[in-house]
């Protein structure tokens, strides 16, 4: 008999719910099939995980937003998207799937394991939990003030009023204190086969809550009234035990059969929207980082690695063949290339610049050389490249930012959101202090941002179907829906 992992269980277990949605009886069709009846709470799970990263880390939300945002990626042909021009109706999906997609999915487990109480209930409670922080955080980073208090205990509310984006941070890390605590060692929490991240290990998932308080707490490091819930937060995670290898990973294993392959695999297969930056392709060139080779494919016609420029016009852009330009490498878009919750490496470099800033005692050096260690391993690179790199890449303390920024926006590849939030949080330089990012070549096409925008303006279906809360959310932003309206955290 064949050896299957669980990492292939979930493909069988949508089938089977696609086959018996199909074998419904007739008189069963007008049911509202977002209100079932009954749920089992570990194929709710697998739906949550999924709409989750498939979301996040597509062509549209990941490729023509946080990848450009970030400046992985130009683009071939398209370029509107990296001069800040949007589609409204993938904006609108993004903010609907978080929403009537994955919220709904963990809400729904939360109500049933809240209705019939079993002795993994309190576990499945608390993964729920867990995800809806990183749901919200996700939401409240990308548009600032957020629907959150209404869509704490159910999505039925059909105006509902935003949240102030500093009261809801507060808050998330409130969440996930409870869900640590709440979180049983000694009891079950979901099948194996049914938890794609970790497969039930209550353990890893008491890691991730703890890795992402740091993540939390660290992106309102430099906002005046947090820094002792900053400091306090910071301290108990780590006490209570974050992410210590690549082991811990939460990562979303994608398999290599469509519709459970990585998206951009899939989008991959029938065009070519998108190649290098020339940002990233200089600064990893020049200090021969070993990962380029891996995050990119030498031009077919050098053999070797450069960048487009960020930001060309069409017509500009279409004078620069693809076959003089580098593409994304094969690994990173290699059907089974997992999606990213959070990784190990970002624990080191949140915990280096903690250091820095006054919060942890200790070395941020070490903490430092531990995060570009743990990116080179998890990426793949030869042990004996890795102290040859870190000497090239010093730790230097007195330009902490620019430093820790670099190698940390460099190891987010392929996480373009996190890579864009970190950008405009750290507004990192190289570490020799000269510009690493530049503003469109050809120009914005957005008339309020110059170089970058701070956060993505509110979907138009809030505009049309919950106006009167979307305006007092436009006034407590500033005034205006604007891409250049900074969030409450991003102070210089």
């Amino acid at each position: 008999m064949k050896k299957v992992t669980y990492q292939y269980c979930y493909l069988s277990i949508l089938a089977i719910l696609l086959i018996t949605g199909c074998t419904r009886k007739f008189d069963e069709i007008n049911q509202d099939p977002n209100t079932p009846k009954s749920s089992d709470p570990g194929y709710l799970l697998i739906s949550a995980q999924k709409k989750a990263l498939d979301n996040i880390w597509n062509e549209w939300n990941n490729g023509r937003t946080g990848m450009h945002y970030a400046q992985y990626w130009s683009a071939t042909t398209y370029s509107n998207e990296s001069r800040y021009q949007i589609r409204e109706n993938q904006n609108n999906t993004f903010w609907n799937i978080l929403y009537a997609g994955t919220l709904k999915d963990l809400n729904e487990i939360i109500k049933i394991n809240g209705e019939k109480v079993f002795d993994h209930s309190s576990n499945q409670i608390a993964i729920a939990q867990i995800l809806k922080v990183w749901a919200f955080h996700m939401l409240t980073d990308v548009y600032e003030d957020i629907p959150y208090k209404s869509a704490l205990n159910g999505l039925d509310k059909p105006n509902s009023e935003y949240d102030k984006a500093s009261t809801i941070y507060p808050d998330l890390l409130k969440v996930l204190a409870e869900q640590v605590a709440r979180l049983d060692l000694s009891k079950a929490s979901f099948p194996a086969k049914t938890d794609i991240i970790y497969g039930g290990d209550v353990q890893k998932w008491k890691r991730f809550a703890n890795s992402l308080r740091l993540r939390i707490a660290i992106r309102v490091s430099d906002v005046p009234a947090m820094q002792a819930l900053v400091s306090q937060t910071i301290k108990d995670a780590v006490a209570s035990g974050v992410f210590t290898s690549n082991d811990d990973n939460a990562h979303f294993k994608y398999v290599d059969a469509p519709p459970n392959n990585n998206p951009l695999n899939e989008s991959y297969k029938s065009r070519t929207d998108f190649c290098m930056c020339k940002t990233l392709v200089d600064y990893m060139a020049s200090v021969k980082d070993p990962r380029l080779p891996i995050y990119a494919a030498p031009s077919k016609d050098s053999g070797k690695f450069a960048g487009k420029p960020y930001g060309l016009n069409q017509q500009n852009g279409e004078t620069i063949p693809n076959s003089s330009i580098s593409m994304p490498g094969s690994k990173v878009l290699d059907a089974k290339a997992p999606g990213v919750y959070m990784d190990y490496a970002e624990v080191e470099f949140i915990l280096a610049e903690a250091v820095a800033r006054g919060i942890l005692s200790g070395s941020a050096e070490e903490h430092y050389k531990k995060g570009v260690t743990a990116s080179l391993e998890d990426r793949g690179v030869a042990p004996a490249d890795i102290p040859l790199y870190i000497a090239r890449v010093p730790y230097s303390g007195g330009s902490w930012k620019n430093v820790i920024g670099t190698q940390k926006w460099i190891a987010l590849y392929m996480q373009g959101l996190e890579g864009w939030f970190e950008r405009i949080r750290l507004d990192f330089k190289k570490p020799s202090g000269e510009a690493l990012f530049v503003a469109p070549v050809d120009g914005s096409l957005d008339r309020d941002v110059t170089v970058v925008p701070t956060r993505m303006t509110y979907p138009v279906d809030e505009q049309q179907l919950n106006k009167s809360n979307y305006d007092k959310a436009v006034q407590s932003i500033g005034g205006k829906d604007s891409k250049a309206a900074k969030h409450f955290w991003d102070l210089y």
